[in-house]
């Protein structure tokens, strides 16, 4: 994802990449939504991978890379201003019980 675009909340896809040929998990992808994945993040555990990930190759076989276990959550994505990050002081107010 580009710097310059700020996140928007809403649907947002995870899921698993998994070799369709040996079946070995080589990473993980999330993007904006299932149904238009343009641009996605890509976590790998190997470093010397990123190339072969990045064309949705696999590093260890070349087979081609699917999307496995794919989820649709809700992503919900707010500013933190320095007042809301910075902790609070002294004990929190009690809550009254109706009577």
């Amino acid at each position: 994802m580009s710097d310059d675009v700020a996140p928007v909340s809403g649907r947002e896809a995870r899921g698993d990449l998994v070799c369709f040929l040996c079946a070995r998990t080589v990473g993980s992808a999330q993007g904006p939504d299932i149904r238009h994945l343009a641009s996605i993040s890509l976590k790998v555990p190997d470093p010397r991978h990123v190339e072969s990930v990045r064309r949705l190759r696999c590093p260890y076989c070349s087979g081609r890379l699917l999307l496995q276990a794919g989820d649709d959550v809700y992503v919900e994505r707010r500013s933190l201003s320095d007042e809301s990050l910075r902790p609070r002081r002294g004990r929190p107010p009690k809550i009254r019980k109706a009577s």
